[in-house]
């Protein structure tokens, strides 16, 4: 299996596989095979995926798609923010509006699916903390329950994924602060 997945298109890279903005997708903790990207799309955005920075293995779409109309090249139907999965064992490629979570001290508990993000109109997502403890965000890409093999959190003002590593640095935060979170910049805050 690849061990990296990347997202090219008008909007990431502008089709140009040197670029910066070329998408690099997340691995899935412990699912070889798996990638996943948040990102913010709009009807006129189109995007196709390659393990490699090149147009040899390029491919807009696999044996089980969803989420997406195939045009040409991959559409979203709507606006929004986007969890974007690319599942080679599955053959599989998901499009879905994103859904992102809180979890743990900082919120209040460490059930799963419980402190959703706000997603807002320009693509940001936000959360407000509940409590003071240690900061935890993941989205849910495994699709086996394990919220931390899309994990991720912020340091110095960037977003920083897990992928296939070791429990990250923890980040302390206290009630009551508000977390950004722009995927499109790679970039947080927390105020």
């Amino acid at each position: 299996m690849p061990e990296t997945m990347y997202i090219i298109g008008n909007d990431f890279g502008n089709w140009d596989w040197t670029a910066s903005t070329v998408v690099e997708m997340v691995p899935v903790h412990s699912a070889p095979g798996k990638f996943w990207a948040v990102r913010y799309m709009t009807t006129a955005t189109e995007f196709k995926f390659c393990a490699l920075r090149e147009w040899n293995g390029d491919f807009c779409g696999l044996v089980n798609n969803s989420g997406f109309v195939t045009p040409g090249n991959n559409m979203v139907e709507a606006n929004g923010l986007y969890l974007i999965i690319v599942d080679l064992t599955a053959d599989a490629v998901s499009v879905a509006p994103a859904a992102i979570y809180g979890i743990g001290d900082a919120f209040g508990s460490w059930d799963e699916g419980k402190y959703p993000f706000t997603v807002n109109d320009d693509g940001t997502a936000t959360i407000t903390t509940t409590a003071a403890g240690n900061l935890r965000m993941y989205v849910p890409a495994d699709g086996a329950g394990n919220w931390w093999h899309s994990e991720f959190n912020i340091y110095d003002g960037k977003i920083v994924y897990r992928a296939g590593g070791n429990d990250q640095e923890a980040v302390a935060v206290g009630a009551g602060q508000t977390v950004t979170l722009d995927f499109n910049n790679e970039a947080g805050s927390i105020r």
